[in-house]
């Protein structure tokens, strides 16, 4: 029986995953573990890849769950979680990797805490135009409304099955955000949150201008369904709409003076407008979809 499971839940990840899976398999630990792929439905060679890796490497217990029924990663991680043995469960993002220790690190922090989030690195996989800043590669942080409790990317964090199954799994209502929703019912539900920085997970940024947009965009958008649920401004709020109003001004006018100019903009620029335009869209679009005023500005420090 595996004292520990890593669960993958991926759709057409076959670009990335296999790298992944090598990051993974080069692990090193005294006790048993597996690896389960839940297949959201994946139309690439993914399943495949998974298999090949499975074979070359027979001594590492490793099995395809089928997680096809609904789309979303919340719904294949809530298929594969049961699926697997494992009395600890670590999450890993298909396009990411982890670096050497990671497994042993994770696994010696599950036996002291129930809820445990490894340490980023944003270095190791991205070139240096698309990087910006990221909180986890320091520590945790956390949610900037209340309940304020600490907040980890959902792969990074890793779990005893007695979390998973006090809070029912992961919502699928969220497109993106249920890891940082998962987060605040633990915090409610009175598991703390603890940080192990030995353990490095190398996080991958979407390298492409609509890749960056969408996904800031979905970030957005759903951090407006957990202001939502968890500490909503009252939806006519003035400030929050003038200061979401400025953002949009100040990007928009960036475009129209490269557009006037006939100016290229360098990589750096064009994937900082498309985050600030998807930041502002999915800030706007979620405000209106959850009935919530949108974010506050940051306070000055």
């Amino acid at each position: 029986m595996p004292d520990v499971s890593v669960i993958i839940a991926c759709f057409n990840g076959a670009a990335t995953l296999p790298e992944t899976l090598e990051s993974l398999v080069g692990q090193r630990w005294s006790r048993p573990w597996e690896i389960v792929l839940a297949d959201n439905g994946s139309t690439d060679a993914s399943v495949q890849v998974f298999e090949d890796v499975a074979r070359r490497h027979p001594d590492l217990p490793m099995r395809v769950v089928d997680a096809s029924a609904h789309r979303g990663k919340a719904h294949a991680l809530n298929v594969g979680i049961p699926a697997a043995h494992g009395r600890a469960l670590l999450v890993v993002d298909a396009d990411d990797t982890v670096a050497p220790g990671w497994l042993a690190a994770m696994g010696t922090a599950l036996d002291r805490h129930a809820f445990v989030a490894a340490r980023m690195d944003i270095r190791a996989l991205n070139p240096p135009w698309t990087e910006r800043r990221q909180a986890q590669e320091h520590g945790l942080s956390r949610l900037p409304h209340a309940p304020g409790c600490p907040q980890a990317a959902g792969g990074t964090q890793g779990f005893r099955r007695e979390v998973f199954d006090t809070l029912g799994g992961f919502d699928t209502g969220f497109i993106c955000l249920d890891d940082i929703d998962f987060c605040v019912r633990a915090h409610l539900a009175s598991f703390t949150l603890s940080f192990v920085p030995e353990a490095v997970v190398n996080y991958r940024f979407r390298d492409d201008p609509a890749g960056i947009y969408r996904q800031c965009y979905s970030y957005c958008y759903d951090r407006a369904l957990l202001r939502r649920r968890y500490a909503a401004d009252p939806v006519l709020a003035p400030g929050p709409w003038l200061a979401l109003g400025r953002r949009m001004g100040r990007v928009q006018l960036r475009r129209l003076a490269w557009a006037l100019r006939r100016q290229q903009p360098s990589l750096v620029d064009r994937a900082r407008v498309h985050r600030e335009l998807g930041n502002a869209m999915g800030q706007l679009f979620g405000a209106l979809a959850f009935r919530v005023a949108p974010p506050r500005p940051p306070a000055p420090r």
